[in-house]
């Protein structure tokens, strides 16, 4: 089926490919749709990680300084 989405090749071992597919089988998803859900997923936990050390940084050269929600994020 034609789509507009880009696409890239993957390269996996037998186990993953399995294990993959099996995945997909249980949830009654393709083996694409599967592991374009797994990526996306890992790709957020990647964000939440980064963001994470940036606000560890900051809260360490603040000497553990902490803000209010309105001094955050309330207007300037």
């Amino acid at each position: 089926m034609p789509t507009d989405k880009p696409s890239i090749e993957v390269l996996l071992d037998k186990e993953t490919n399995g294990l993959l597919a099996t995945l997909a089988d249980e949830k009654n998803r393709s083996i694409s749709v599967t592991a374009a859900d797994l990526i996306r997923e890992a790709l957020e936990l990647y964000e939440d990680r980064a963001l994470s050390e940036i606000s560890n940084e900051r809260i360490a050269s603040d000497n553990g300084k902490r803000y209010s929600h309105d001094d955050a994020w309330g207007d300037k």
